[in-house]
């Protein structure tokens, strides 16, 4: 065992006084996991604040022609545009106002111009037919119709709030005017079946005392569209995007720390130094079992070093010390040995089914970018089909996963161990076990 541990510390000690590796381990993933993790944070400007959706923007345009004294066009006007005398305790109290801010505008054209030059985020535009197709009549069924949404593509959350508002209005007109065709013809079936109400129905329309209020299907208060605004209550539930750019970026350069440390015995055994070490009394196994424990120690060491200067770099943005990794050290440290254990069993593998230096260099930087791909270290794979499945494979997966669930106080991360743990003995006691026999000395 001690001389397991002594060929180990020589790996070791060789990786960290060499100041050229550390740059390319430590400052490189440091460096850029800053940057991305700020641009995408609320911790430069202080602009990391909840701020609420109010004064969107919208262009109203009615082109709705009617039927007769009923226009179904102006309920959007009337909902969304605050008449011209209201009293501004009134535009106060009305979320809708205040949500959209919204204006009737007189054409189409000149809405969707406003939209493309910014001066609206979006704009619902009602065709000249909307009525027409929409009203019950007996001759005329209600039909389909389509609204116009024209939003920006800069802002979509104001786009489905937006989007949204037009959907719910229609579909209220909607149920109202169906309310009426299911009323009356129920009444028709119900003449035609009874003939004693058939001749009260026919009276009363003769009459002209037979006029239902259909008023209420469209009211709000019948079929009300309702938009509040509440505020969450509670100790707030912050994350840093530190966490997941860093942890993603450190995982990435761990990679290729633990491929490049199991191909350099590869170095060894050109230069024919490997060989000098086999011929000394110290078994071929313990050799290996040294060498690849080094591996697992410089990965270990990385890692926890970034996530060390990662949490300098997120108190120094902060401006207070501030741990990012969550409250659960025992945990921390559980994910950053199994990290280890997954990238060190990875790098094992892979060195001992290459057969030359060169060669390893070619096939670990591919593996290494491919599983940063697919792993989420460059951009969110997560919607992308058949991809957001595949990257299960990876330990960058799991190993971020778990970051970014102990950063939000989450501890249900036994799956990502486990996953982890698994992945690196399978790796590691496989790529031995074949290197060991492929050693040809």
């Amino acid at each position: 065992m001690s001389k397991i541990l002594a060929i180990a510390w020589k790996e070791l000690y060789t990786t960290y006084t060499d100041r050229n590796l550390l740059i390319i381990m430590i400052v490189t993933p440091l460096a850029l996991a800053t940057i991305i993790g700020s641009a995408f944070s609320g911790l430069i400007g202080g602009s990391g604040s909840d701020v609420p959706i109010r004064d969107i923007g919208v262009a109203v345009v009615n082109l709705d022609q009617g039927v007769g004294d009923q226009n179904n066009g102006q309920i959007f006007v009337d909902i969304l545009v605050p008449p011209a005398d209201a009293a501004p305790e009134d535009l106060e109290d009305n979320v809708i106002y205040q949500l959209t801010d919204a204006v009737e505008v007189a054409d189409a054209d000149t809405a969707r111009a406003g939209v493309d030059a910014g001066t609206y985020r979006g704009a619902i535009i009602i065709p000249p037919d909307f009525s027409e197709k929409i009203t019950y009549g007996q001759d005329d069924p209600i039909q389909p119709v389509a609204l116009e949404v024209y939003a920006s593509g800069a802002y979509p959350t104001s786009a489905s709030v937006i989007r949204s508002l037009a959907e719910n209005i229609a579909n209220q007109i909607a149920a109202g005017n169906i309310t009426v065709q299911a009323t009356i013809e129920a009444l028709i079936a119900e003449a035609q079946t009874n003939p004693a109400f058939g001749l009260r129905f026919l009276a009363a329309s003769g009459a002209g005392t037979f006029n239902p209020d259909f008023t209420p299907a469209f009211e709000g208060a019948s079929n009300p569209i309702s938009i509040e605004q509440q505020s969450v209550t509670g100790e707030a539930q912050s994350f840093n995007p530190l966490v997941l750019f860093g942890s993603a970026q450190a995982v990435f350069f761990m990679m290729f720390t633990a491929m490049g440390g199991a191909t350099s015995l590869l170095e060894e055994r050109r230069d024919g130094t490997l060989q000098r070490q086999i011929a000394s009394p110290t078994p071929r196994m313990i050799l290996l079992l040294g060498k690849f424990l080094g591996v697992f120690l410089n990965c270990l060491v990385q890692v926890v070093l970034l996530i060390l200067a990662m949490t300098l770099v997120g108190s120094l943005l902060e401006g207070a010390p501030t741990f990012i990794w969550g409250d659960n050290l025992l945990l921390l440290a559980l994910v950053l040995l199994t990290i280890a254990m997954a990238t060190s069993g990875i790098g094992t593998l892979i060195a001992s089914l290459i057969k030359t230096p060169e060669q390893g260099n070619v096939i670990s930087g591919v593996i290494g970018l491919l599983f940063g791909l697919l792993g989420g270290a460059f951009f969110d794979i997560s919607s992308v089909p058949v991809l957001n499945q595949v990257r299960l494979i990876t330990p960058h997966y799991w190993g971020v996963d778990a970051f970014s669930k102990l950063a939000l106080d989450n501890w249900n991360i036994g799956l990502n161990v486990g996953v982890l743990a698994l992945i690196g003995v399978v790796f590691f006691v496989t790529g031995v076990l074949i290197f060991n026999r492929r050693l040809n000395v």
